[in-house]
């Protein structure tokens, strides 16, 4: 019963939008079928690039979080760099100063002669 009234709504619905079209003409839009066919197909290519922009905005934001993580990853290596090459300088100065601390000591066999 629900259903057969379902069904008659929608038809008076139909007829009534139908008659309106007909009695004022500047409400109604009339195509050809052609441009609905184009209209059809440009409806399913706006999905497909809606789609393909949506992965390329993922692909790029998972690259930005990528190039992110390199960036700390390679402010960390240049950090230790310098931290290496620091030592390294108070490394050599301290044996500059340790050299220089040392006495030198003669050789026997020269003081001989």
């Amino acid at each position: 019963m629900k259903k057969l009234l379902l069904i008659v709504f929608l038809f008076a619905g139909t007829a009534y939008a139908q008659s309106e079209c007909q009695t004022s003409p500047e409400k109604c839009v009339t195509i050809t079928r052609e441009a609905a066919i184009k209209a059809l197909e440009n409806v399913d290519k706006v999905k497909a690039l809606e789609a393909y922009v949506k992965t390329l905005e993922t692909a790029q934001n998972d690259y930005k979080a990528e190039i992110a993580k390199i960036r700390i990853e390679y402010a960390e290596k240049v950090g230790e760099n310098t931290i290496l090459k620091q030592n390294e300088v108070a490394n050599r100065a301290l044996i500059t100063v340790l050299l220089q601390n040392v006495k030198k000591k003669r050789n026997a066999l020269i003081t001989i002669l």
